[in-house]
């Protein structure tokens, strides 16, 4: 601390003779504190004591921007305070959304001072500086690793010169050596910090995602606060990467964050992050799922703006999935499947997991257009069907009944070119249906959308369709047929699938067995084959 000044002493930054030699003093004063060795709260109060003698300040404020969840986070108070205020705050925290000046200070970099009562100010600091007691106020961000660590928010009252533009550039150098402080002091905790935080892009990452889903989700199901997750996946960086090389990558990926975390700074409470390669989530809780998806759509709307190729993007609530998204995993694997529908159909706008898509929604033409052109192409008979299943089940006579129904999975899912098929048991004493076999018909990774069923055991009274298939009845839902179950074309529609197919049945002295096949855009329709499917089944498990 520089104990040559009066303490509480006020420099004006009016025209005096010695301000420049002054200020020149305070500058110095800072730049040895820097090189000084301290624990980051002593450093932080010494930052700020001195920082207000420097800018001639009643009181400083460093604060924090908390870029994952949109809040800035006061970390010191010093020098004449309100009444409100605490030297050492713990929960001192504002939403960006109040504050759009304060927003652009932090996502553009752009300092500021204000007289209170300014007419052409903005009214949420003008508030500010009426609550503190503050007439003017200088703000400047301060930088940490080239990107806006948090906030310098020096205040003066009514006995002072106010601040003027004429500040602003003395105020950054100021933030410049406070940055410089807390870069020294963060360095030993940067390694612990890491384990959350993604290195590149800042944002939080998918450890700390899914550390914070997990608590939303103890939320939800103790007070059914809304859940929702936005995936949105960088289009075209592979060709960046390939044509320009990985720096050139890199900045698109860190362009698109700073473009996600300014699009939730003005939604409380919202987590940013990335998680990995390509691939970025927003997670809300408390919010409506249309505001999520008015969130969403700006964040697509910011991406096409500054990349070249855009963001596909997916979302998934509680609200719109109900029962669906029982689990956390399967609220992000909605969003997920959702994001793999928007970037299979070259979407310009979000796509809801449990909502059908607007036909204008791809930029190609509908959707729907394009899947029934593709499916009155290459398709089999039905007969077809059963000749080769048949088939293939006398090749392989000594199989379990679980082994011949996986055979019958597999030709029906390659005759109609599915998105997946699983087989799974009906566990009578639990209630429950749980998946033991499961895979897809496609050449190359089993796709999202068919992960997104093959993970977690179900219970039967939330699917009763699924219970009756398992009975021996053949069931066919489709996403564009209100008739079937509202439980499964949930589940279908989260999953970014238009139709299944399921039948089963019991063998002797064994429990009940359920096949369903799973179709998409590119699948053929799977109506045709209900009765074939029954006929196959039959045999595998009697056989």
């Amino acid at each position: 601390m520089n104990v040559g000044a009066e303490q509480g002493a006020i420099v004006p930054s009016g025209r005096v003779p010695d301000e420049d030699s002054a200020r020149m003093r305070s500058l110095m004063e800072l730049v040895t504190l820097v090189t000084a060795s301290r624990d980051y709260a002593d450093l932080l109060d010494v930052m700020a004591e001195e920082s207000r003698q420097a800018l001639g300040a009643s009181s400083v404020s460093l604060s924090v921007w908390e870029r994952d969840r949109g809040l800035v986070r006061t970390l010191v108070n010093v020098g004449t305070l309100a009444a409100n205020q605490d030297r050492h705050p713990t929960d001192e925290v504002y939403g960006l959304a109040d504050h759009p000046l304060v927003v652009r200070m932090f996502t553009e970099g752009a300092a500021f001072v204000q007289t209170r009562g300014d007419v052409h100010g903005d009214l949420a600091v003008d508030q500010l500086l009426e609550r503190d007691g503050l007439h003017s106020v200088l703000s400047v961000p301060v930088h940490l690793d080239g990107r806006v660590w948090g906030e310098l928010w020096a205040g003066r009252t009514a006995e002072h010169p106010p601040y003027s533009e004429d500040d602003i550039a003395f105020g950054r150098l100021v933030a410049t050596q406070v940055g410089a402080g807390i870069a020294q002091a963060e360095h030993v905790a940067r390694v612990e910090r890491l384990v959350y935080t993604d290195d590149l892009t800042g944002l939080a990452n998918r450890r700390a995602f899914e550390d914070q889903l997990d608590i939303a989700f103890a939320q939800h199901r103790e007070s059914g606060v809304p859940v929702g997750v936005i995936v949105a996946d960088v289009n075209g960086l592979k060709a960046v990467n390939d044509a320009r090389g990985h720096d050139a990558g890199d900045l698109v990926l860190t362009t698109f964050a700073s473009e996600l975390a300014a699009a939730a700074a003005v939604h409380a409470g919202v987590l940013t992050a990335r998680l990995g390669g390509d691939e970025f989530c927003a997670l809300t809780v408390g919010m409506p799922s249309d505001r999520v998806v008015a969130l969403a759509e700006d964040i697509c709307r910011r991406a096409h703006e500054e990349l070249e190729h855009g963001v596909a993007c997916g979302i998934a609530t509680t609200e719109d999935l109900g029962s669906a998204a029982s689990t956390p995993a399967r609220l992000l694997r909605a969003a997920d499947a959702a994001q793999y529908r928007a970037k299979r159909s070259e979407s310009l706008v979000p796509v809801v997991a449990g909502r059908r898509a607007s036909p204008d929604a791809a930029s190609g033409g509908s959707v729907e257009g394009d899947r029934r052109a593709f499916r009155g192409r290459g398709s089999r008979e039905p007969g077809v069907f059963l000749d080769v299943a048949l088939a293939r089940l006398d090749e392989v006579p000594d199989l379990e009944a679980l082994g011949r129904l996986v055979v019958v999975a597999k030709v029906l899912a390659e005759t109609v070119d599915a998105a997946g098929w699983f087989v799974s048991r009906v566990m009578q004493t639990l209630g429950t249906i749980e998946t033991v076999e499961s895979g897809v018909a496609r050449t190359g990774e089993m796709s999202d959308s068919a992960r997104f069923f093959a993970v977690d055991e179900f219970p039967v009274e939330e699917f009763p369709a699924s219970y009756a298939a398992a009975s021996g009845q053949v069931v066919v839902v489709d996403v564009d047929d209100a008739r079937s179950d509202p439980a499964e074309t949930a589940l279908l529609m989260a999953g970014g699938l238009s139709e299944m197919l399921m039948c089963g049945g019991s063998s002797a002295g064994e429990a009940a067995w359920l096949v369903e096949v799973v179709g998409d855009e590119l699948s053929a329709p799977m109506r045709p084959y209900a009765n074939v499917l029954r006929a196959a089944v039959a045999v595998a498990l009697h056989r």
